[in-house]
């Protein structure tokens, strides 16, 4: 009994003692750490930044192969043919007036030459002005249509392209890809032209 009352053992003892509870602290601070370091190394699963993705679109490839291209190409062409037959309309009346003044200008009184002479020359310059204003209104039309139909096929590539996860596509059609390394996109051409439903 005297030995466990003796001031050597007792210290002894506390240190023992001592050095068990500093082992425990130690091995859960350590294992604290490996928690927090992991996690700052790994993050949780739905942290993690997805991938970036990258794909290439032949969009004039598959824009003139669009059901709505083709009525847009067919509207323009009504059109035309609508305005070239109101501006022939309009040349022939000319020649028509033309004809009758040169077969009876030697006729005509001073002041009637005068009068059929401004209104040939007022004929003349109307069918030019018409003319000029004919290709205006056709290249606002085509531009109008062409924009709708344009908005239809990115629209679709956009679809596709959020479909596939894809964060970047570049149209290799229009010239501003001169280079793109095979592998580092994928094409989804060939998508587009199925979600549009068109044929291959």
């Amino acid at each position: 009994m005297k030995v466990f009352q003796h001031p050597m053992f007792i210290r002894s003892l506390f240190l023992f003692c001592f050095c068990v509870c500093m082992q425990q602290v130690s091995a859960q601070v350590q294992d604290s750490l490996a928690v927090d370091s992991t996690s700052v190394r790994e993050p949780a699963p739905e942290q993690r930044p997805r991938a970036f993705v990258m794909a290439s679109v032949r969009a004039e490839s598959v824009l003139y192969r669009m059901p709505q291209y083709k009525a847009m190409q067919d509207n323009m062409k009504a059109l035309r043919e609508q305005y070239e037959a109101e501006a022939r309309k309009s040349e022939e009346d000319f020649q028509r007036k033309f004809e009758e003044f040169m077969q009876g200008k030697a006729e005509f009184p001073k002041t009637i030459l005068e009068k059929r002479q401004n209104e040939l020359q007022n004929m003349l310059e109307s069918n030019a002005r018409f003319r000029i204003k004919v290709q205006e209104l056709l290249a606002e039309a085509e531009k109008s249509l062409m924009e709708d139909v344009r908005a239809e096929l990115n629209e679709a590539i956009a679809l596709v392209a959020q479909g596939k996860g894809v964060g970047l596509v570049f149209d290799l059609d229009n010239g501003s890809v001169p280079y793109l390394a095979p592998g580092m996109a994928v094409d989804i051409t060939a998508d587009v032209i199925r979600y549009l439903g068109i044929e291959e």
